[in-house]
């Protein structure tokens, strides 16, 4: 029986008649317009990092709701009408909702693993009219709601990697390879992958130490001080009214010119913080230990560092024991540092955050872990 795993709500502008579904890794290909209901894709339905939808009330805003599910989910019922359904080739695992001319909102869904094969099935709901601004006598299409619901069809990972190259680096298209999915047959065991589980219970995520003020103090003790320009101080008012507790849990200092941005510019660094955190949690289901390095000690296959990919990792240890939990996957010793007395260790992890020049990560599991093997065969 299918289970709901998570699910955001977003709203994007309609221009044209359209809105797009994108890829978080930026990665795909434009839809060349097979229409499958509202949906619009590639040949045989295949959708590859981009996916159009058309409205259908030609209003102006979408309102959405995306939802990630472990198989494949039941019919949602009244007041939904379903709208279409496509395979969507995922490189990053995550999608946003975005428009022409417009930016997006930095909401984000994780839909499970890097480079797998979903399915996803759009549902059109009520919509909101209200009467035109030349003739109040029109009723003019003010919003529509949307559903999107993805499930995972196959992992598609292994036909890119056995194409990639150091030389040629590797073609998203090549995910095709094991589509379309065998009919009847469990292509995935969700059990086998972190994102495809539950998050575990509404505990909140680790704490981090704040950064940079490193110790907070009111407005007034901080305008007080007569070294301190007012509009310093007018600024870190405005960080801290923005941002609050997140301060507290996200990773690295914060932004070297924040106190120069708009506060357009702040409210969106929050908006992904908020997103980062959350779906940094969702990769880690088990609330397994984490740790934080920078991103060029994480070299990761195919993508850069982003949530949900996996590489081997390589940091320093006062002893061959450090990092233990974390380093277990393919843990070995590298060197030792006797001057020092430091010992260089490696393992596989996967990334959970990327924030502010540090991810967060974790051990990678048995799957996760196979496609960084993978490649290290290949290359030996």
């Amino acid at each position: 029986m299918a289970g709901l795993l998570r699910g955001v709500e977003d709203e994007v502008p309609i221009s044209y008649g359209l809105f797009d579904l994108r890829d978080g890794s930026g990665l795909g290909r434009e839809a060349e317009e097979e229409e499958a209901g509202s949906l619009l894709a590639g040949p045989g339905a295949i959708a590859l990092g981009q996916l159009r939808i058309k409205s259908q009330a030609w209003a102006r805003t979408a309102r959405v709701r995306m939802e990630a599910w472990d198989a494949e989910p039941p019919a949602p019922g009244e007041p939904w009408a379903e709208a279409g359904q496509v395979i969507y080739l995922s490189p990053g695992g995550t999608v946003l909702l975005c428009s022409l001319s417009y930016s997006p909102s930095g909401q984000a869904l994780l839909l499970g693993p890097p480079f797998f094969a979903y399915g996803v099935r759009a549902y059109i709901g009520p919509v909101r009219t209200q009467p035109a601004d030349y003739d109040e006598n029109v009723s003019e299409a003010v919003e529509e709601a949307w559903l999107l619901r993805f499930w995972p069809l196959a992992d598609t990972a292994g036909p890119v990697l056995r194409a990639e190259t150091e030389r040629t680096g590797w073609d998203p298209e090549r995910m095709r390879d094991v589509l379309p999915p065998a009919p009847d047959t469990m292509m995935v065991r969700p059990d086998l992958w972190p994102a495809l589980l539950p998050s575990a219970g509404s505990e909140p995520p680790l704490r981090l130490a704040p950064s940079a003020p490193p110790e907070r103090v009111s407005h007034d003790e901080f305008t007080s001080y007569p070294f301190i320009p007012q509009e310093t101080a007018d600024a870190w008012r405005r960080i801290e009214e923005t941002l609050g507790d997140l301060r507290i849990d996200m990773l690295g200092n914060l932004p070297s010119k924040i106190k120069s941005w708009p506060q357009s510019e702040l409210d969106r660094y929050a908006v992904q913080l908020r997103v980062s955190m959350r779906i940094g949690k969702e990769l880690n289901p088990h609330d397994a230990p984490t740790c934080r390095l920078d991103p060029a000690s994480v070299r990761t296959v195919l993508l850069g560092p982003a949530p949900g990919v996996s590489g081997r990792a390589w940091t320093y240890g006062e002893d061959e024991n450090d990092h233990a939990e974390v380093f277990s996957v393919d843990r070995q010793v590298i060197a030792r540092d006797r001057i020092r007395r430091l010992t260089l260790l490696t393992g596989i992890v996967t990334i959970l955050r990327h924030e502010n020049e540090l991810v967060e990560v974790r051990a990678a599991t048995e799957m996760e872990a196979a496609r960084v093997l993978m490649v290290e065969g290949m290359r030996g």
